[in-house]
């Protein structure tokens, strides 16, 4: 009895030992990819190297501590990152084996350039929004419109100097048809960042203005942005508004008026 009881603890001791030494010897044998930066909206893509026995590199992928479920037994996989938000830091861990090296396929998906970046843009009927992250201390933000086949500056608006992710709204007063629009955030490096173009075809009117033959005021059916000019093409007047004083215009000669998008002349009796 005394020697059966002996037997089933000495097979208990081998087993444990070989469990300890083959659970050390795996992780030894796993070899450990960090890859980090920040989620712009893409996924990334694995090339994942097949072994000799038929197994595959990558054995686990832990994204921002969760571990990845269902990792594919191929030879390339997708890393899905939708659930994560934009401008978030983002902290893949790839487990392989040690004869292997994983390869990111993508690396520039996440890569953290460490500078400025517009990660949202929008327009709508009200105006613009953006979202932005890496803003430099005193940075600023110039809000371009496409105007009479030229880009024109609408305003300046003051940037908020957080690294983090920053949230603007903008109010913009839309001619009527396609509008289109540019963001310049620019540091007081004097280094700038161009946004790439927003359009938006605005569902307004088409203003018009009257009368032909003006007195004193020029009148728009509804406000609007506007530029008077002479002869010559000097600028004399301009605001945004639906009525404009031109008393202060000499009369007897004719003048243009650029507005909603259009340019047209009127005579300044």
């Amino acid at each position: 009895m005394i020697n059966d009881r002996l037997i089933l603890l000495n097979k208990r001791l081998h087993f444990t030992l070989f469990f300890v030494f083959s659970t050390f010897f795996a992780f030894a044998q796993d070899g450990e990819m960090i890859v980090t930066g920040v989620y712009k909206g893409s996924n990334l893509y694995v090339e994942n190297p097949m072994l000799h026995d038929g197994s595959f590199c990558v054995s686990r992928v832990i994204i921002n501590n969760s571990e990845m479920q269902k990792l594919p037994k191929a030879s390339a996989f997708e890393i899905e990152l939708s659930h994560i938000q934009k401008g978030d830091h983002i902290s893949v861990i790839l487990y392989h084996s040690n004869d292997c090296v994983p390869r990111i396929l993508n690396p520039n998906a996440i890569r953290d350039k460490g500078h400025f970046q517009f990660i949202e843009l929008d327009v709508t009927e009200e105006g613009l929004e953006w979202e932005t992250s890496g803003e430099a201390a005193e940075g600023s933000f110039m809000v371009l419109r496409y105007e009479h086949d030229s880009w024109v500056e609408d305003m300046i608006v003051q940037g908020k100097s957080d690294e983090r992710k920053n949230k603007y709204h903008y109010k913009v007063l839309h001619h009527s048809g396609l509008n289109k629009y540019k963001l310049k955030y620019i540091e007081i490096t004097g280094k700038v960042y161009n946004s790439e173009v927003l359009a938006h075809e605005s569902s307004s009117e088409q203003v018009k203005f009257y009368p032909n033959r003006v007195s004193e005021t020029l009148s728009f059916t509804r406000p609007v942005r506007f530029e008077i000019l002479d002869q010559y093409g000097k600028v004399v007047l301009n605001g945004n508004d639906s009525k404009v004083d031109c008393s202060v215009l000499a009369g007897g000669r004719y003048y243009f008026v650029n507005y909603d998008n259009k340019t047209e002349r009127f005579f300044k009796k």
